[in-house]
């Protein structure tokens, strides 16, 4: 039905909320409507409130159309209400994930959720229904997204709750930056490992990597707290009087990673090259392979006659080495004393420090 222009008025949402609202495609509506005109109903409470198209309600005024299609939809309660813009607006296909995200934890606060949050309906209706679900595996399920992604959604709302000033920020750079906060509590307070090791193998955080580019491909993965060069060669390595070291480096920091093989007392004997299958990211060129330094103290036993300098194995997941990088170091090696310094996962028969342990 049409309704006049001049009987419609606005539901007042609360600012903070109504901020939350998209409104980066106005000029290109605003420009569809003088064109095409209104083609899609503005919802509205029998009272003639608007409660879903504020811009185009905002646009018919200043456009001076008379009448606009509207549908009358019985709703009651500013939660209810709230709910059904949300899920509105949750349709649009052009949302920002950061815009969706804050969406989902505006719907996530609303009473009846109790902590859940409910997948838009495909089409929208006069009744608002409560999704069940108890976690975010199945919350996922209802809005068609892994549980995993829902989990960041929610924690990116969180953050912007806590700190508007992120808003500006995209999720990907707002929850890592987060995870390095809370990385850095955690190695101030991690047990340094116990006893004395005859195999070493060390990925340090090197300084210098460049800063990760969400959106691009230059630079280093900056996915934990980096350490100064001084606070790397301050370590105090836990090394057996005969100790075998495998030092991994990164291109930038080569000359940096021998002088800590020497403020360490190590002295380098060879260099293993990790080439990997995949290219991955870089400033000048993509890089797709790693340094790995081998470095000795004292006379420790030494198989590596017949092992290769190369070792072609598939890329990880950031930071993690190839499970034959260890393979060849048992074999080289045949110590049960081994450690993995700033390890990313366990590993049978060895003992591993580092506070992204999986």
């Amino acid at each position: 039905m049409n309704v006049l222009v001049s009987e419609l008025k606005p539901y007042k949402f609360n600012e903070r909320f109504f901020e939350l609202l998209p409104k980066d495609v106005y000029k290109p509506l605003k420009a569809d409507i003088e064109k095409n005109g209104i083609k899609t109903d503005l919802h509205i409470l029998p009272d003639n409130t608007v409660v879903c198209g504020h811009q185009r309600l905002r646009i018919a005024k200043e456009i001076g159309l008379e009448k606009v299609p509207c549908k009358v939809v019985k709703l009651e309660g500013d939660d209810v209400i709230k709910e059904y813009v949300i899920k509105d607006n949750l349709l649009r296909r052009h949302l920002t994930p950061e815009q969706k995200a804050l969406l989902y934890g505006e719907l996530k606060k609303l009473p009846h959720y109790q902590g859940r949050v409910g997948r838009p309906s495909k089409e929208i209706t006069d009744n608002v229904s409560v999704i069940k679900g108890e976690t975010n595996e199945l919350i996922g399920k209802e809005f068609g997204v892994s549980g995993r992604t829902v989990d960041r959604y929610l924690q990116y709302a969180e953050e912007v709750d806590s700190h508007p000033e992120l808003r500006s920020e995209k999720i990907t750079k707002v929850l890592r930056d987060v995870k390095k906060a809370k990385q850095v509590k955690e190695i101030k307070v991690l047990t340094p490992p116990k006893g004395e090791f005859n195999v070493i193998v060390v990925d340090p955080p090197w300084p210098g990597s460049g800063g990760y580019d969400p959106d691009g491909f230059r630079g280093s993965g900056d996915h934990y707290p980096s350490m100064s060069l001084e606070a790397i060669k301050a370590i105090e390595l836990p090394a057996a009087k005969d100790c075998v070291l495998w030092l991994w480096g990164i291109d930038i920091n080569l000359r940096e990673a021998l002088d800590v093989i020497e403020a360490w007392g190590f002295e380098r004997k060879s260099t293993l090259i990790w080439v990997k299958d995949k290219i991955g990211m870089g400033a000048w060129l993509r890089n797709q392979h790693e340094y790995c330094f081998l470095a000795v103290k004292g006379k420790p036993v030494f198989h590596g006659e017949s092992i290769p300098s190369i070792l072609h194995a598939p890329r990880r997941k950031h930071s993690e080495k190839p499970s034959e990088f260890y393979e060849l170091v048992e074999k080289a090696s045949p110590y049960k004393a081994k450690l993995d310094y700033f390890a990313r996962k366990k590993r049978e028969g060895w003992q591993v420090f580092g506070d992204e342990v999986e």
